[in-house]
């Protein structure tokens, strides 16, 4: 066999130099040079077991559950902190290997608490698993003479600390280093009496605390608010996207007994690095209560009727096609919400735009002007390619708090500068010059700063990216969609119509005849005594609505809507990631999901080509439409070109 040359011309041979090949378990395999033993392991399908490694921690190589023999290396090495080098053999399988392993977890048994039956980690727990697959069958210890520690020692409202069940692996201690910068979390005291505690016995009070269950490998670290809920086996896991901002932190929905039970973190590198801010993780209760909307309802002279949907979209129709035909599409307002899917956006302004000839739509209520691809050019995992990041204000940490520890990794990792100004703040005085790459963040309320920004600090060889902080968790979706009363789908100018605000002025003076009215409740709630006015004024309400409230109670026809988590289709989060979601709760209604609906409705008022309204279907629909969603696919980033490339 020829040899490999050793200055490769390619991209290819340069990812060939860049390779090691190791041997492990009589297995040849090729990594990546500078990866661990563990990894190449894994690479390979053989199973190490670790206690105190993590995949976003530094390796320490304290719980020595991982130890292999290392070629001629006169001690067993930690697999989860020795770099491979080319020609290394490892064995993980000798019987000397399984003796200390053995013998590791005997130690980590003595005084560790038999209270699994108890234990909210009892069946996703790696001291169980391994105990049964590498353990000793029998303790050689007697059972009344274990140590004690503290139990159900409460740190938060959040989480709770059983020291018994600790192994001492130091993870959670390690996460508020290295990954939140907080240092809550601590040990104390020396010896066989260390602990991990709060500082100083103060509670914890970080924003990200709910990421510490999951960080533990053993059942010390617990939620409250998940305590004696249900076991793993009970639950029934779906992929999701978290519903609290736009930041679309990928999520995996654990539900039992037609509830939401848990969200736990479903790592995606680019997004969201498998953390969770616990504002998200911890919304899970109001998704599983609540009035719900279960049958199709028309109010017409004092009177309401339960009626079916087909029925409920002929009136509809008929009351719209009533006012269109009397008034015109100027007397028209139609408002939807940023908890819609994409899907369910597209159909709505299309039915706005073509078949009712209104262009007073909007998905929130204030206006926002002349909204940009631009501002959304950089990503997230692109915050730590820049030298400088630039954020304005408080606002876009508050409203998608896991932001502030991508921030944090860029600053640890990469040595990125974040600076945090005021939104009006000189460019000339941050002393930004001579950058490569600069990012702007803002959010949507200052977004004109941003933009001020950016043009300043632009010159020369400094490429500024702007990222926009959007409200909702698909309000990225919605304005990419259209559903805005100046801008069509992919940011295409239309005719000008009304936005939210100016929509319900309208309507409280008279001069809108017609609402339609999907998902909209948190959007109308948001603009208190004036939404009740409009709804008061207007005859003609057509709401899909999921849940009971202000708009359900005056609307004309009210046909049954679907929470978020009972939908599928995709949104869209802050960045352009165009992310899938699937039904993780069985609709609470038998009438169809809202795509479908307005394809009826469509239908109904006379409009063809529409389809079924089947939400793969109008996915195909929208990314023929718009270019930068045929590209992004399931996952990736809608992209459109910025202002001066070519297209």
């Amino acid at each position: 066999m020829a040899n490999k040359t050793t200055t490769p011309s390619s991209s290819e041979g340069l990812a060939e130099a860049e390779k090691v090949t190791v041997t492990i378990d009589g297995r040849e395999v090729a990594v990546p040079r500078g990866s661990l033993v563990v990894d190449a392991a894994s690479s390979l399908g053989i199973h190490i077991p670790i206690y105190c490694a993590h995949p976003k921690l530094d390796p320490v190589a304290v719980c020595r559950m991982c130890l292999v023999r290392v070629g001629k290396m006169p001690r067993l090495q930690p697999a989860c902190a020795t770099v491979v080098s080319d020609g290394m053999v490892v064995t993980t399988q000798s019987p000397e290997v399984a003796k200390v392993r053995e013998g590791m977890l005997e130690f980590l048994l003595l005084n560790h608490p038999l209270d699994c039956p108890v234990c909210d980690r009892g069946g996703e727990c790696d001291l169980q698993d391994f105990a049964v697959r590498y353990g000793p069958q029998t303790s050689r210890f007697p059972i009344t003479q274990k140590s004690h520690a503290a139990k159900a020692v409460v740190l938060s409202d959040k989480i709770e600390l059983d020291q018994e069940r600790c192994i001492l692996c130091w993870r959670c201690t390690r996460y508020y280093d290295e990954i939140t910068g907080e240092k809550e979390l601590v040990l104390v005291r020396r010896g066989i009496d260390t602990v991990i505690d709060s500082f100083n016995g103060e509670p914890l009070t970080s924003d990200f605390q709910g990421n510490l269950p999951e960080v533990c490998p053993v059942g010390a670290l617990t939620h409250r608010q998940y305590r004696f809920q249900a076991r793993p086996w009970d639950l029934q896991r779906t992929k999701g996207i978290c519903p609290e901002c736009s930041y679309g932190c990928n999520i995996n929905i654990d539900a039992r007994d037609f509830e939401i039970k848990r969200f736990a973190s479903r790592d995606n590198p680019q997004v969201e690095d498998m953390w969770l801010c616990d504002r998200g993780r911890y919304s899970v209760e109001k998704w599983s209560h609540g009035s719900r909307v279960r049958h199709p309802l028309i109010r017409a002279g004092g009177e309401v009727r339960e009626v079916g949907v087909d029925e409920a979209v002929a009136e509809a129709a008929r009351q719209l096609g009533e006012v269109l035909r009397l008034h015109g599409g100027g007397a028209i307002g139609v408002i939807g919400s940023p908890m819609l899917t994409n899907e369910e956006l597209w159909l709505l302004q299309r039915l706005a735009r073509e078949t009712l000839d209104c262009h007073n739509c909007d998905h929130q209520l204030d206006e926002l002007g002349n909204v940009s691809a631009d501002e959304h050019s950089l990503g997230i995992a692109e915050i730590e390619d820049c030298e400088t990041v630039v954020v304005l204000g408080a606002e876009p940490e508050a409203n998608t708090p896991v932001l502030t520890l991508r921030l944090h990794k860029a600053q640890l990792r990469r040595g990125v500068e974040v600076r945090r100004v005021e939104h009006d703040a000189s460019p000339a005085s941050l002393g930004i010059k001579g950058k490569r790459l600069v990012g702007v963040i803002a959010d949507e309320v200052h977004r004109a700063y941003a933009a001020d920004m950016a043009d300043a600090l632009a010159s020369g060889n400094t490429l500024v990216k702007r990222l926009t902080v959007t409200r909702g968790v698909n309000g990225r979706g919605a304005k990419d969609m259209g559903m805005l009363p100046t801008q069509g789908p992919g940011y295409s100018r239309v005719t000008g119509g009304k936005d939210g605000r100016q929509i319900l002025h309208a309507a409280s003076a008279g001069a809108i005849k017609a609402l339609l009215l999907v998902g909209a409740e948190t959007v109308l709630r948001g603009a208190g005594i004036l939404a009740e006015k409009a709804l008061a004024k207007v005859d003609v309400i057509i709401a899909i609505e999921p849940r009971a409230g202000i708009v359900a109670n005056a609307a004309s026809v009210v046909i049954p809507g679907h929470t978020y988590f009972e939908k599928r289709g995709s949104v869209t989060n802050v960045e352009g990631r165009v992310q899938r979601v699937s039904p993780a709760l069985p609709p609470a209604t038998a009438a169809p999901q809202e795509t479908r609906v307005l394809a009826m409705l469509a239908a109904a008022l006379g409009a063809t080509g529409w389809g079924t309204g089947d939400p793969f279907e109008v996915n195909t629909m929208l990314s023929q439409a718009i270019d930068a969603y045929r590209g992004a696919g399931n996952g990736g980033r809608a992209l459109w070109k910025r202002q001066g490339e070519p297209r």
